[in-house]
């Protein structure tokens, strides 16, 4: 009975050490690290940010957080698991924003993994804009969809500024308005993969420039369309801060007035008025 007894003491202990060999650490989130400040770059204390408080300087951190997945199921698996990241950023009288990431492998990462975000701009509750002194002597791009009522505008540094999940959308539907070989989009032209607007406002009621760059399908038979560039010059007047003249030169389908229905420091959206 004793034998007997050692005996199973034994697998029982064979059995615990081998559920430990048969676990492998895997990824949930990686330290993340930045700054939260406000359009003004005034650090932001007390933000919360996932469960962490922003101090006087408005930094934070993250700390990592792994878990341990079975080897036997990951080895099924041929690959490492995602990464999905959700971290809301929350602060009275500012919006509501969230620090979020995806990596379809990006579990896999070893232990020490880190995510420096840097800046982070957080937007009052009901905080305007100057139009005219947010499009004065700057560079945006531009997209419009099919019917030509909307426009989306980005200034250049969008994608150093845009890192959190409130711009994102946007900036998805800009893309889908630009580059229909990349998304899949069908929101171009019989036969463009792409097309590319660069506009450059100066001062209201002065010429502006518009650079206009178009790319076609291309295949082994031919023939095949090659790239074309249009240039024109046009103006723009902001009517009482909430509306838009827009006269944009050999793009006659763009000109007309416009509502500004969404303006934010580096993006903006144009609808058509009838």
């Amino acid at each position: 009975m004793q034998k007997f007894k050692a005996h199973l003491c034994l697998i029982w202990l064979g059995c615990i050490l081998l559920s430990f060999q048969s676990c492998v650490s895997r990824l949930r989130r990686p330290e993340i690290t930045g700054v939260i400040v406000d359009y003004d770059k005034n650090p932001i204390a007390n933000c919360t940010v996932g469960e962490a408080l922003t101090d006087k300087k408005g930094r934070f951190k993250l700390a990592e957080e792994r878990y341990n997945a079975f080897l036997l199921t990951e080895i099924f698996a041929m690959e490492a698991p995602p990464l999905m990241v959700f971290e809301p950023v929350e602060k009275e009288g500012f919006e509501k924003d969230a620090v979020s990431m995806y990596s379809t492998r990006g579990g896999g990462q070893s232990k020490g993994a880190k995510y420096k975000i840097d800046t982070i701009f957080l937007r009052r509750t009901n905080e305007t804009f100057d139009i005219s002194a947010l499009l004065k002597n700057s560079d945006w791009k531009l997209a419009f969809n099919k019917q030509a009522d909307t426009i989306y505008l980005l200034k250049n540094g969008f994608r150093e500024w845009c890192k959190t999940d409130r711009c994102s959308p946007f900036y998805s539907e800009y893309q889908r308005l630009v580059d229909n070989a990349y998304t899949g989009a069908k929101n171009l032209p019989e036969g463009m993969i792409r097309r590319m607007i660069e506009v450059r406002f100066d001062a209201q009621k002065s010429p502006f420039e518009i650079n206009m760059i178009c790319e076609y399908n291309s295949t082994f038979d031919g023939p095949n369309r090659p790239p074309d560039t249009t240039n024109t010059k046009g103006s723009y007047q902001v009517l009482n801060n909430t509306k838009m003249l827009f006269d944009a030169g050999k793009l006659k389908a763009l000109t007309g007035k416009y509502n500004i229905s969404d303006v934010d420091l580096y993006q903006m959206k144009l609808t058509k008025l009838k």
